[in-house]
């Protein structure tokens, strides 16, 4: 049996591997195995690597293993605080090297009742909240679209991570989140 990844669109994806001129071996993604030579799928994950769906849109890759200053139990944390939203109904948490990220759906389930299939292939997600850890030091971040200010800006530091967590999820979604302005500055 060929290795395979089944993203949430719930489209499968093979992998391929290939020698490079210089003789090393190089992954790829492939959807249709037909359009490969049986010999060049893999059969098994070589040790070290991983499949990795992009949250925002179920896009896959191949790639080194990604080892992350966060552990388990900081993401049931995140993800008990979460499921107490009753508003956010569709997220995904990511474990980044260095960061999580909270996603939070666009569509809601509910106005495709009759065609999920459809759903599932259009479905994306927005970050909405990331969490940077340094020196068991916390920083919680939001998204800012501003020009002067375009990207991650820190809205709170904190050693307790529930804390922060039940502070800034309730407002995932919601106009309020962008209340938080950059931490120690006067508001815009």
């Amino acid at each position: 049996m060929y290795t395979t990844y089944t993203n949430r669109k719930g489209e499968i994806h093979f992998l391929k591997a290939a020698l490079t001129k210089k003789g090393a071996v190089r992954y790829y993604i492939v959807k249709n195995e037909k359009n490969v030579k049986k010999e060049e799928l893999v059969m098994k994950i070589p040790e070290g690597f991983e499949f990795y769906e992009f949250p925002e849109d179920g896009k896959v890759i191949f790639r080194k293993e990604q080892k992350s200053v966060f552990d388990e139990t900081e993401k049931e944390i995140i993800e008990n605080v979460l499921k107490q939203q009753n508003h956010v109904k569709d997220y995904k948490i990511d474990i980044e090297k260095d960061a999580i990220v909270i996603y939070i759906a666009f569509l809601d389930k509910k106005d495709f009742k009759f065609d999920l299939a459809h759903f599932r292939k259009i479905q994306s997600y927005s970050a909405q909240l990331r969490i940077i850890k340094e020196n068991k030091i916390y920083q919680m971040q939001r998204f800012c679209n501003l020009w002067s200010n375009y990207g991650w800006i820190t809205i709170e530091t904190n050693s307790d991570l529930e804390f922060l967590s039940n502070k800034f999820c309730p407002h995932l979604g919601k106009e309020s989140l962008l209340e938080f302005w950059i931490e120690g500055e006067d508001d815009w």
